[in-house]
């Protein structure tokens, strides 16, 4: 009886740390393209990114609105980086700040941030991430 009840907890916790795990994980989009929202004027081509190279990071460092449930929106189509006046291009709610800022939650910040610490390497420099237009 004993040996029976202590086979049937090892394999229920073995259930929970190797299968449970596995419903919650989010299935990341591959490569991508991140264009500005429509009527924006850019000056630099879009960005090819991989979610693939970025499966180390937590989602919701970049998705910061998202709880980990649910569907992740697009960055301007909540609302939140929506302004790509060339007035609010520092503002928090810009789409170029939400790329481009200085804090570890935009692309470039966090790069930098990596870099700084030589804990990774990556895109640093504009030409890096913004191929020449053809």
């Amino acid at each position: 009886m004993k040996k029976t009840l202590l086979i049937s907890m090892v394999t229920a916790a073995l259930v929970c740390v190797f299968a449970l795990p596995s419903l919650y994980a989010v299935d990341a989009p591959g490569d991508m393209v991140l264009k500005a929202p429509a009527g924006a004027k850019m000056t630099k081509s879009p960005v090819a990114f991989s979610h693939k190279g970025h499966t180390a990071l937590d989602c919701a460092k970049c998705h910061h609105k998202w709880d980990g449930k649910g569907e992740i929106k697009n960055c301007s189509v909540e609302g939140c980086h929506s302004d790509t006046s060339k007035e609010g291009k520092k503002k928090p709610t810009s789409f170029y700040s939400a790329f481009h800022a200085k804090a570890d939650t935009s692309c470039v910040g966090c790069h930098k941030a990596m870099k700084k610490a030589k804990k990774a390497t990556g895109p640093t420099k504009c030409g890096d991430c913004h191929p020449k237009k053809k």
